[in-house]
């Protein structure tokens, strides 16, 4: 039996092979992967988790595209899809507006969505384009508040949408045969240039303008529009490294942001804007499931490098700097001579820095003027210089996307958190001795009471 709603006047069920004409790309792309969100459970599951709908195993979903509402004023207000939940205790609705290649969202369309999605009494409008967001509740357009008061705005990012299904074919979740043959399907169609689906290519127009003030010595101002444009060209980068990392290891990665920003986009790129500004640095923290710390990553403006790092606390049962050293030398397999170890040490000591290299000949090398002291913890990081091809918009995405999964490989996947070894037994088995056992201490029978 069909969920179709009351307010849908018409509108196909979406098709895996939708015929259209030639420049009908975005509804084709759009019909394909609503399709496939409908048969593909753990797909849906996936999905839908990011905008609060929970599926179970009694959630039907059905989509529908060319659709036409019942409240419909505009006729050139034809939203591309129509995406309808039932979870058995009620239903939810989302209008679907998809854009592909480089088209950008348009403010006033979406607004006209949202206003359609009002008037229908439609619980979401979600957006899809090749522009990224952090979340899915942070939309990449500005719409005014009161828009949002009955009607919530999403938005997914195509090549986020390509890296869930990537990773639910890595893990091999979808196990039904002709599930997981739509998936893969799916994801080759994705990944197909001819699709219009791209990732982040290219930093902003102006990046390049920040990066020779900042060589040139000259006072970045908060209010430059150069500024907040590098600044949100960083935060669109750093979501692609996110899905760049999960396509590499498989695993879901995300990046952390500060739960008072989490909510507010704008707030973010403010505090993005102070940091570039006080530091000449954008700094991001990246969480790999199972790693042993988070991944630090930096690009320097002044220095023009980019750099990775993970901190680990040095091990309690190691008494010398040596031994310490020496115990994160052993999870480094290999000598890059990017490699970098940075010694914590205790109170308001100066760290000192050694490249791995030279420390597998000398592990007190990097010892500080306190003979006697030793390394609260240590900082793995690799320091790449990237010269002039920081300053350009594609060069930089193309090392830094390369220099992360680099450190990854080297340093992420090897290093282990130290633990505490288990106490060992205060008295062996061998000393034990039944006649130290007062007979005053025995219960009935002979037995030791409960409580001992």
């Amino acid at each position: 039996m069909s969920d179709r709603p009351d307010f849908l006047t018409s509108g196909d069920e979406a098709r895996l092979f939708p015929v259209l004409a030639e420049t009908s790309k975005e509804k084709r792309v759009a019909s394909i992967f609503l399709a496939v969100l409908t048969q593909i459970p753990a797909l849906a599951e996936e999905v839908l988790k990011t905008v609060g709908i929970r599926v179970g195993q009694r959630t039907k979903i059905e989509a529908f595209t060319e659709v036409v509402l019942s409240g419909e004023t505009d006729n050139k207000c034809r939203p591309d899809g129509l995406i309808v939940v039932n979870t058995g205790r009620g239903i939810w609705t989302a209008l679907v507006e998809a854009k592909i290649g480089k088209a950008k969202l348009d403010v006033t369309q979406v607004q006209r969505y949202l206003d359609l999605a009002k008037a229908n009494k439609i619980d979401a409008v979600i957006t899809i384009s090749n522009e990224f967001v952090s979340r899915a509740d942070n939309s990449p357009i500005s719409v005014p508040k009161n828009s949002l008061r009955k009607v919530d705005l999403f938005h997914w990012s195509w090549s986020w949408l390509a890296t869930a299904c990537e990773i639910l074919d890595y893990q091999k979740i979808v196990e039904d045969t002709e599930q997981n043959f739509l998936l893969k399907q799916f994801n080759h169609f994705l990944a197909h240039p001819a699709t219009g689906v791209e990732r982040y290519t290219q930093m902003g127009a102006r990046w390049k303008d920040v990066v020779q003030a900042v060589s040139n010595n000259e006072t970045l101002q908060k209010n430059a529009p150069e500024v907040e444009e590098a600044v949100t060209s960083w935060f669109a980068e750093e979501r692609d490294l996110c899905l760049h990392m999960c396509s590499h290891i498989g695993r879901e990665v995300s990046a952390l942001i500060e739960r008072k920003l989490v909510d507010d986009p704008a707030a973010r790129i403010k505090q993005g804007i102070s940091d570039l500004i006080e530091t000449q640095s954008l700094s991001s923290a990246i969480r790999v499931p199972d790693c042993a710390s988070d991944i630090t990553v930096t690009a320097d403006f002044a220095r023009r490098t980019v750099s990775a790092s993970m901190t680990l606390k040095a091990p309690g049962d190691k008494v010398s700097t040596k031994a310490r050293v020496n115990w994160v030398l052993r999870m480094l397999k290999d000598d890059d001579n990017r490699l970098l170890l940075r010694a914590l040490w205790p109170g308001r000591a100066v760290t000192t820095t050694k490249d791995v290299a030279s420390l597998r000949s000398d592990p007190t090398l990097i010892q500080n003027d306190n003979p006697s002291s030793v390394p609260r913890g240590f900082e793995v990081l690799i320091v790449e210089r990237l010269g002039p091809r920081f300053a350009g918009r594609k060069t930089f995405i193309e090392d830094f996307e390369r220099i992360v999964p680099e450190f990854y490989d080297l340093v992420g996947a090897n290093l282990k958190t130290w633990q505490a070894p288990p106490p060992k037994p205060v008295k062996s088995r061998d000393d034990y001795n039944p006649g130290e056992i007062e007979e005053s201490d025995l219960g009935p029978a002979g037995a030791l009471p409960l409580d001992q």
